[in-house]
């Protein structure tokens, strides 16, 4: 389990799906944005899509607010699946 508190994202490998960020109206750089911000609130997705998957939610450098939905798998390895403003 990932402990959030600590979460560094220079030390993950960190995949974006920029087809379904941008079927919502969000570019790959907002969600790096929210992702390196740490200022984002964290809590695990829907049972149904299992325990690696999680909502981040937070802002872009332009003040934006987005929910992401994000998949970790491996170590330090995550892929944000989706995005939208919230």
């Amino acid at each position: 389990m990932v402990d959030w508190h600590r979460f560094r994202p220079a030390e993950w490998d960190i995949e974006y799906d920029i087809d379904k960020l941008g079927a919502h109206g969000v570019a790959e750089w907002e969600a790096a944005e929210v992702i390196w911000n740490n200022v984002f609130f964290v809590r695990p997705n829907k049972k149904a899509h299992g325990p690696n998957r999680y909502q981040f939610f937070g802002r872009t450098d332009a003040g934006r607010t987005l929910k992401l939905i994000v998949h970790v798998s491996g170590e330090r390895s995550m892929r944000v699946i989706t995005g939208w403003r919230v």
